[in-house]
């Protein structure tokens, strides 16, 4: 027995002396140097053993050492700017390479709106996010996966409710009158609703922000383009038969709060308070407070921690002459506010199939989405307002009753129970929104591609809103309202575009025609005091009390049709030029003026090619572009230009003396009711240094938007209406752009991408136009809330010669028998707000934006993305502080604890507008 194992340990420790032999043998050092294409050598190339985490780079003379495991081991050369090289080491322990410039990422491709073009080529300004750039996490819109990623680009929403929209600006807004918001284009479709695409669906971004771009879509591109590319299937183009497939599922979860709440006072300070009260009047606790007995948080009541998660699953194949993007997404926001929440389901199919030699290309694609939403009212500053009532209720109060009623207490009036009404007032909508598009390319001849789209939008909605009787402490009789509403777009487009290259000349045309249809219609009705508490709001013919105002409904329609065209020339890559002209008539507009021109010219020049530009071997790219053009705004209501009669009210007839209802015009006729245009400069440099490593642009720009579309105020005789919808007034614009993006680190096992971007702009009021006096003011930014009266509570003025966004407000001086005190028009003092003089005292809009992406990728297979977005020397109104800072209603309501100062000075007034509430 003995004898065998030592038999057996011989054989073990020489086939183990063998095999590290063998090993010892096949281990070997590698070195080599890495040039580029013109022979020069490449410092900092990353050199990888493939499948492991082994690597160095080239040192300062392009050279590397590695040791190598073996023959079969692959070394991996990646360097940025350049295509990756493998190669087998075998029995080679020199290996020299050539890296070659990457192509693919030299010839990204830009979506500009009836065509393509390559990034390198681009003469406007023009930006594009891809799927590996967009904002990572549970999003609720797909607007959001681009916030901060692009400059000239703001992207807002107002808190934290899943169902609040976001505002997006395009280099600010070029109007207060029509709209403001950008044209988005999905997949070939204008005016499709960006909500409706998953953010997992996304291809790329693509921004088009001058008027050089945005004029190919005429009267709709003057807000700016946003060109949604989604994914499509994936071809096999090695075997022309056998069908790949893919499928990928994610999966997100996050947790939203409140990051910081308003800093009310609790039960102990408000008792304090009025503590400080009894002490100096000289009055018992009892005579001047009610104490509820409680310390209630009411924040803490209405506001929770959010959950939210979102699922996608996509199936993508395809061989060489068909493909499929197939998907599913299901998300649900629960809001931060109780009662608050929203769940959306999106499905989508994408189809391409070639034929006849691949002359023929045809693509389809269809997107369906179903939403539901639960709302809460948060906004009004009313009875029915859940954070006005929370933040003004006494936190002495119960939430609930012994019993386990809802706490109720007639301390003022419309003093209401927060939670009750979240729980009580039924305020839901369902709603339907399906897109899809079929397009048919046809080359004909060598180059010349004509093609034909058809698409459609279809969105529904029914909205229901019920407040139960008695939800309110003050008692209701019950109210309901049920809407329904539907709009449709129908696109027919017909373009031929041609591309040619000789020699050193690259020549690209298209032309075309587009005709769009738009129908809207919708019906509610809504009622008070059903017959029975178990009346819901399916059951509206048993509310008792409705009238004529009660039921309505509408209907209409508009159409848009433009003829346009683009040629682009570049000459040997170093000269570039491009123009283009559309012509659009429009339904909305007047008799006299339904059709518009749109024209645009820019040129780019590559001054890194030139000679004297040739020794710079930091400078990789250095390119000059300007342009100009002219884009047009129609987002306005349709029949505008027309007298629309309606029902104003009830009335006395003089000749008998009944009560009659009157009939009027809603608005004045104008038959010369035009497009609103945007006239914009565009100067811009687009860069790349060290090998790429860093690239960027930077742009600035000018633009002047006249003939501003907006409701004007006329005289009532000679005019029917008191007001007209015209062409009055003049804004200009212009700020700057800066994009720069590369890698502050790149090694095999650790690298570091970062992108900056920062954008300023300025939007002044030239003109106000007609309906307004020299040095009248147009009034916005309303503020209304208890103890606000009168017509003065308005913060926003829109002057000439000013920004839009000013704070135009009265001037705050001192407390006069616990009043403000102004300075007055006369140049004295007063404290009557309609009396105070105002004053420009800051404004909304930021001095600067900017976004900060970094992402980390450690050993290639570990992705951390960190991101800082925001905005600096903006003016905020603290219309909250104003109204809880007033000792008025204190201790009845509750307050902030600056009251307390405020009493201890003498003020008593009710809340009242100032200028330090900027």
């Amino acid at each position: 027995m003995n004898f065998l194992n030592l038999r057996f340990l011989k054989a073990l420790f020489t086939g183990i002396l063998l095999i590290t032999a063998s090993v010892a043998f096949s281990q070997h050092t590698v070195t080599g140097t890495v040039n580029d294409m013109d022979g020069n050598t490449l410092p900092g190339v990353n050199v990888t053993i493939k499948g492991t985490t082994v690597g160095t780079i080239t040192d300062v003379q392009g050279q590397y050492k590695i040791d190598v495991p073996g023959n079969d081991a692959v070394l991996v050369f990646s360097f940025i700017g350049y295509s990756k090289e493998e190669i087998t080491v075998g029995g080679q322990k020199t290996i020299d390479i050539t890296l070659m410039p990457d192509i693919e990422a030299l010839s990204e491709v830009l979506v500009i709106g009836y065509g393509t073009m390559k990034k390198e080529d681009k003469t406007g300004a023009v930006s594009q996010v891809t799927a590996e750039e967009l904002n990572g996490g549970v999003v609720t819109d797909a607007i959001q996966t681009i916030q901060g990623r692009t400059p000239g680009v703001t992207i807002t929403k107002s808190g934290g409710d899943p169902n609040a929209g976001f505002a997006v600006r395009v280099r600010g807004a070029n109007g207060y009158g029509a709209g403001t918001s950008p044209l988005y284009v999905v997949d070939g479709v204008p005016g499709v609703d960006p909500t409706t695409v998953a953010p997992e669906d996304i291809k790329t971004f693509d921004i088009l922000k001058d008027a050089a771009s945005t004029a190919i879509y005429g009267s709709q591109g003057a807000n700016g383009v946003i060109i949604i590319t989604t994914k499509q299937g994936t071809s096999n183009k090695s075997d022309g038969n056998e069908f790949v497939s893919n499928v990928n599922f994610n999966s997100k979860i996050s947790l939203d709060y409140t990051a910081n709440r308003y800093d009310m006072m609790d039960a102990s300070e408000l008792r304090n308070y009025v503590q400080t009260i009894a002490d100096a009047t000289g009055s018992n606790v009892e005579d001047i407070f009610n104490d509820g007995g409680s310390n209630t948080d009411w924040q803490d009541e209405i506001f929770r921690t959010g959950v939210t998660s979102s699922n996608n699953i996509s199936f993508s194949g395809g061989n060489k002459k068909s493909s499929y993007y197939a998907s599913a997404t299901h998300a649900n926001w629960e809001g931060v506010m109780k009662g608050t929440s929203k769940e959306r389901t999106i499905g989508k199919i994408n189809v391409n199939h070639s034929g006849i030699d691949d002359k023929l290309r045809i693509q389809g694609s269809l997107s369906g989405t179903i939403e539901h939403n639960d709302y809460e009212n948060y906004d009004g500053w009313d009875q029915d307002d859940i954070i006005y009532q929370a933040l003004s209720r006494n936190p002495t109060d119960p939430v609930y009753t012994e019993n386990g009623g809802y706490y109720e207490a007639n301390r003022v009036f419309n003093y209401q129970n927060p939670l009750k009404i979240i729980n009580k007032i039924q305020n839901e909508r369902d709603a339907q929104r399906f897109y899809g598009m079929m397009k048919a390319d046809l080359e004909l001849v060598e180059n010349l591609i004509t093609s034909a789209r058809v698409g459609f939008t279809q969105n529904d909605y029914v909205s229901n809103y019920f407040k139960p009787a008695n939800t309110l402490a003050s008692g209701n009789p019950g109210d309901g309202r049920k809407q329904y509403g539907m709009d449709n777009q129908k696109l027919l487009e017909l373009t031929a575009s041609y591309s040619k290259e000789i020699g050193q000349h690259s020549l690209h045309g298209v032309g075309g025609y587009s005709w769009q249809e738009n129908y809207y219609e919708g019906f509610y009705a809504q009622g008070e005091s059903p017959i029975s508490p178990s009346i819901g709001i399916n059951n509206l013919q048993n509310f008792i009390d409705i009238n004529y105002e009660d039921i309505g409904s509408w209907a209409g329609s508009s159409r848009l049709i433009g003829f346009f065209g683009r040629v682009r020339y570049d000459f040997n890559k170093k000269y570039y030029a491009s123009a283009s002209l559309r012509r659009d008539g429009s339904s909305k507009f007047g008799e006299n003026n339904k059709w518009g021109w749109f024209p645009t010219f820019a040129a780019g020049w590559r001054i890194d090619k030139e000679q004297f530009m040739a020794d710079l071997s930091w400078l990789d790219m250095l390119k000059l572009r300007a342009s100009y053009g002219v884009a047009g705004n129609q987002d306005i209501g349709n029949y505008r230009s027309l007298v629309p009669w309606e029902l104003q009210g009830p009335g006395i007839n003089p000749l008998n003396g009944e009560t009659v209802i009157n009939i009027g015009a809603a608005w004045n006729k104008n038959p010369n009711l035009q497009w609103e245009e945007t006239a914009e400069i565009n100067i811009g440099i687009d860069f790349g240094l060290l090998n790429n490593r860093i690239s960027g642009s930077m742009d600035v720009y000018n633009k002047t938007t006249t003939n501003l579309l907006g409701e004007v105020p006329v005289p009532v005789p000679p005019n029917l209406a008191s007001t007209t919808f015209m062409n009055s007034g003049e804004l200009r614009s212009y700020g700057f752009e800066f994009f720069a993006e590369g890698y502050v680190y790149d090694r095999p096992s650790f690298k570091w991408k970062s992108a900056i971007s920062l954008a300023h702009n300025t939007t002044k009021v030239i003109d106000l136009g007609e309906g307004f006096d020299e040095g009248e003011v147009s009034k916005r930014g309303w503020i209304s809330g208890r103890g606000l009266v009168g017509d003065q509570n308005w913060v926003l003025g829109i002057l000439e010669g000013e920004e839009i966004g000013s704070f135009y407000l009265p001037v705050y001086v001192t407390l006069l028998d616990g009043d403000f005190v102004y300075l007055s028009e006369s140049g004295g003092y007063t404290t009557e707000l309609s009396k105070a003089k105002r004053q420009v005292v800051g404004t909304a809009a930021p001095d600067l934006e900017f976004g900060w992406h970094n992402t980390f990728t450690f050993y290639d297979n570990w992705i951390v993305e960190v991101s800082f977005r925001g905005m600096v020397g903006n003016d905020i109104y603290n219309a909250t502080e104003m109204l809880f800072d007033a000792t008025t209603n204190i201790p009845d309501l509750n307050g902030l604890p600056s009251a307390v100062d405020w009493y201890e000075e003498g003020r008593t007034n009710a809340p009242s507008l100032a200028d330090f509430y900027v």
